[in-house]
């Protein structure tokens, strides 16, 4: 399984809810139902992310087909190091219907965060220290798809 990974410059560089934005136009660049979604939880999104739970325990996307990503969220001063270094996907990886989107929280919010995000089929809460299992996500998927597209320099 290939992973992608991907920092994502917050505090004080941008808001909780500013950094959400930059990670929805990091997944889903154009207008379309994915994009919607993921704006729909903005404010949970925010939560975890101002919490900085983000920094410590990624957001796992599984898109439909291709690699795994993942995004990390800087604070502070590295926040400010970040911001230089933030890199666009080489393709839209929610284009395609049957994506999942994970985020990491701590066990004190995870009621809470759960009982925000019910009714979204598509994007979930997790503990910090779980792992979205991808056979799961992605069932009856058995081949390996390697994207060379990431590995070429901008």
């Amino acid at each position: 399984m290939s992973v992608i990974a991907r920092r994502v410059a917050s505090v004080p560089h941008r808001t909780s809810s500013q950094t959400w934005e930059a990670i929805v136009d990091l997944l889903a660049p154009s207008a379309g139902s994915a994009r919607t979604a993921l704006l729909e939880v903005t404010g949970p999104a925010s939560v975890i992310i101002a919490e900085e739970y983000t920094n410590s325990a990624p957001i796992v996307v599984l898109p439909a087909e291709g690699p795994r990503i993942r995004i990390r969220t800087a604070h502070g001063g590295d926040a400010v190091d970040a911001a230089g270094d933030e890199m666009p996907l080489m393709s839209s990886p929610l284009d395609q219907p049957g994506w999942r989107l994970s985020l990491p929280c701590a066990e004190d919010d995870l009621d809470e965060l759960r009982a925000a995000l019910a009714g979204n089929s598509q994007i979930s809460v997790r503990a910090l220290d779980d792992v979205p299992d991808e056979t799961k996500a992605r069932a009856g998927s058995a081949r390996i798809v390697i994207n060379t597209d990431e590995l070429e320099l901008p």
